[in-house]
């Protein structure tokens, strides 16, 4: 090993075993269900503005955005950061304030009150598929770290990461997320601020490096009249900033924070926050191109820190880097977690106490990792995994969730119907027309379906 492996080995081995820490001694405050679900919905400005901040700014937004900023431009990351930023403002303006009143748990509970016990237990399942495929880009993007840095063979270093996120969730469930987040999110600000600057200067200043950059890697929007690029533009948009409106990570800090207001802001300042520091991987992606065009695009924003920082520098990088994922890994899994102890627990086992419950969500855990384990050694592909998984949540969930708030009309039958319509709209035109943006013609047919069968349901009754 070279000397900047050792150093890095060194500071991974420090943060993960921090992490573990943290893991083993917040275990202490779980007492119930609710603290493992959502901290027993006492957190502050600062922790609930941090974890809703740290879990969404992942693997995707750090290393698979600069990968796709690398090649396509801003146009090719609208998804992220830009509409998960959104998403999180749209969350915070219209729903984080009527769901803390509620004083859920999950997202589960919100459609088990208001559609029902069966429609709920159809809908919880869209969010297995869902969650495992974005645990399965966390995993991915640490295992190209440890790959990178440390020459550990990719499949050994998905394993390991695996391993490490597993055990600090399992023990310290949504209390060990956020303490881990806050930090982390420090971690990583301070990481991104390091190796921006630099990269800047070796290029000769901002103004240079845009001067050289083709100025189609700045475009915000399609410049072509192409009426499928602007669908294609919208899909992106709405892939997050709708689609994961229903995420159970995102529902789950809703509740955590410790009243309405505290939900509410938390969700518009992180939103607002999420986008301006987004942009930092995003430049260093288009960057990145003019210092090293021959370079990968997945793992450029490791290439960069091998290239400009030194061995200390690298080992901080690093340790933003994995702050991000770990971050959004373990969010992920509890997520899905949460709901197979709280939601789906009871309907096998009617008298099931607290206790079971609790252990329902701790060994639901593992068993999702595996999973999402499995599902990262077959795609190996960041951006796009994430992508599939949030395709899920918005022509599944999203119309649902939506009109279940904002249209006293809406049954359980246009329910389970917007969310079947949805996705089998999405899997046909996926296959069979490509060419399309399949979650935006899915999203629309589940909204159709969603008000169409409650109308028909209302006047069949009157």
């Amino acid at each position: 090993m070279t000397q900047t492996q050792v150093l890095v080995l060194t500071g991974v081995s420090i943060y993960v075993f921090i992490s573990l820490a943290v893991g083993f001694w917040t275990r202490h405050w779980i007492k119930t269900e609710r603290d493992y679900i959502v901290a027993g919905g006492r957190l502050g400005w600062m922790l609930s503005i941090g974890t809703i901040f740290a879990t969404w700014f992942g693997a995707e937004t750090c290393m698979g955005s600069s990968g796709t900023a690398f090649n396509k431009g801003i146009l090719g990351v609208i998804a992220d950061p830009f509409g998960a930023g959104l998403c999180l403002i749209i969350s915070g303006l219209f729903f984080a304030k009527y769901f803390r009143k509620k004083n859920y748990e999950t997202i589960v509970d919100f459609f088990k009150e208001r559609y029902g016990t069966r429609a709920a237990c159809f809908l919880s399942i869209m969010y297995l598929p869902a969650y495992l495929g974005w645990i399965g880009a966390q995993l991915i993007a640490f295992g190209y770290i440890l790959n990178s840095l440390t020459g550990f063979p990719l499949m050994l270093s998905i394993i390991l990461s695996t391993a490490v996120v597993l055990i600090y969730t399992y023990m310290g469930g949504m209390w060990a997320d956020t303490i881990t987040d806050f930090f982390q999110m420090v971690i990583l600000i301070a990481g991104l601020l390091i190796i921006f600057p630099i990269l800047i200067k070796e290029l000769g200043g901002f103004t240079c490096a845009v001067s050289r950059t083709p100025k189609e890697f700045f475009y915000f929007y399609p410049r072509s009249a192409s009426r499928l690029d602007w669908l294609w533009y919208f899909q992106a948009w709405m892939m997050v900033g709708i689609g994961s409106l229903p995420a159970q990570d995102l529902f789950a800090r809703t509740m955590a924070a410790r009243n309405c207001n505290v939900s509410r802001w938390s969700a518009i300042l992180a939103g607002i926050f999420y986008i301006i520091i987004g942009m930092i991987p995003v430049l260093i992606g288009i960057f990145a191109r003019l210092a090293m065009p021959n370079a990968s695009g997945e793992t450029i924003l490791i290439d960069t820190a091998l290239k400009y920082l030194s061995p200390v520098m690298i080992m901080i990088l690093v340790g933003a880097l994995l702050a991000a994922i770990m971050s959004s890994a373990d969010s992920a899994l509890l997520a899905p977690s949460s709901i197979i102890g709280h939601n789906i627990l009871p309907l096998i086992k009617r008298n099931a106490t607290e206790e079971d419950k609790l252990n329902w969500c701790k060994w639901s855990v593992p068993i999702i990792g595996i999973l999402s384990l499995m599902l990262a050694l077959y795609f190996k592909n960041i951006y796009r995994l994430c992508q599939e998984s949030w395709g899920i949540l918005l022509v599944g969930v999203a119309a649902p969730m939506i009109f279940g708030v904002y249209f006293k009309k809406a049954t359980a039958k246009a329910a389970v119907a917007a969310s079947l319509g949805g996705i089998i709209t999405w899997v046909f035109f996926k296959i069979k027309i490509p060419e399309v943006p399949s979650n935006l013609i899915g999203f629309f047919v589940s909204m159709i379906i969603m008000v169409s069968v409650s109308l028909c349901g209302r006047i069949k009754s009157c």
